[in-house]
């Protein structure tokens, strides 16, 4: 598969990450992504050799250092004229030659935040195809409320929930105004609880899963399966099953998984977490994390990551939204 066949996705969008990551941060993003993408984990064969295909792209030194030569290229007058970028004509039709008051170098598509938002299929649309959710709940960003577990009110899980949506609110939404947030999805039923998922982000076509976990003020070692601190170990809520659940149920969508870990005090910087050597080793995962556990300011920046850099991060996706909505509490 050569670059071209990854259709107006580059490599490292495939892949999720920025252009400017390290070496090793690609890797990562690489392994992330073929787990995420491998059929026996809820993908499919086609998504999986798309990841394939990104990181034979951008895997070594060399063969990154002619891929990012070819974009360059790509974006020169010249590149846009050959390939029908920016033109007059459009993608597809029309001429392919810029003029000539067009030959310097034009920026490029605008953030998410500054984009107009666009429904699939348009809020115009009537009638409303079966499944589709209605014109003005899916206009609507923010859907269900938090749920009290057990006889008790559970006053650790509700302030967690509080705090998730709090980061949501502040740093998440102002930056995708396309995105749209369900606290409290019910997948598995009455009495299957593990499959619930507190909060999920829909944003074009990444869905993101947030669970959350609290633990003592310190600094941590995440080893792929736990957090650790002296002798103690905290485990975060296994989210693979509702990944797994949903990536089959939205077969379009791309579904991640992200844990929020925070502790007594509403600080974005604690816990301090590190990796482990062989941390982001497949043997050494017990769930489909996307991203390891993280703090606040963490966690905000590897969902802005995740869902801004999927192919319409400036769409929502009505019936997809209108799933989701079904299954809240």
């Amino acid at each position: 598969m050569s670059a071209a066949e990854l259709g107006p996705q580059t490599a490292y969008e495939v892949l999720a990450v920025r252009p400017d990551v390290d070496a090793e941060q690609l890797r990562r993003a690489y392994r992330r992504a073929a787990r995420r993408a491998h059929p026996d984990a809820g993908g499919s064969p086609e998504a999986f050799r798309r990841v394939s295909a990104a990181w034979e792209l951008v895997g070594t030194a060399e063969a990154r250092r002619r891929y990012d030569l070819s974009l360059s290229a790509a974006d020169t007058p010249t590149g846009r004229a050959r390939t029908g970028r920016g033109t007059a004509g459009g993608r597809g039709g029309g001429t392919t030659t810029a003029r000539a008051s067009d030959t310097s170098a034009r920026p490029g598509p605008p953030p998410p935040s500054q984009r107009p938002v666009r429904y699939l299929p348009p809020l115009q649309t009537e009638p409303v195809p079966n499944g589709v959710l209605d014109a003005a709940r899916s206009a609507r960003r923010w859907h269900g409320v938090p749920r009290r577990r057990g006889l008790l009110p559970d006053e650790h899980r509700q302030r967690r929930q509080a705090r998730v949506l709090r980061l949501l609110d502040a740093d998440v939404a102002p930056v995708l105004p396309a995105a749209r947030f369900l606290t409290g999805l019910s997948l598995g039923g009455r009495f299957q609880r593990g499959l619930d998922v507190d909060h999920a982000v829909l944003c074009g076509d990444r869905l993101a899963l947030i669970g959350s976990m609290q633990v003592p003020d310190g600094t941590y070692t995440w080893d792929g399966a736990q957090l650790s601190a002296h002798r103690s170990a905290a485990s975060p809520p296994l989210m693979g099953p509702a990944m797994t659940t949903l990536q089959r149920s939205l077969p379009q969508v791309t579904v991640g998984g992200f844990v929020l870990v925070m502790t007594d005090r509403d600080e974005r910087l604690a816990p301090v977490i590190r990796r482990a050597r062989g941390a982001d080793d497949p043997a050494a995962q017990q769930d489909l994390l996307t991203a390891a556990p993280a703090a606040g300011r963490d966690l905000v920046r590897e969902l802005l990551l995740f869902l801004g850099t999927g192919s319409a991060p400036d769409t929502v996706d009505r019936a997809a939204l209108g799933l989701l909505v079904d299954q809240l509490y």
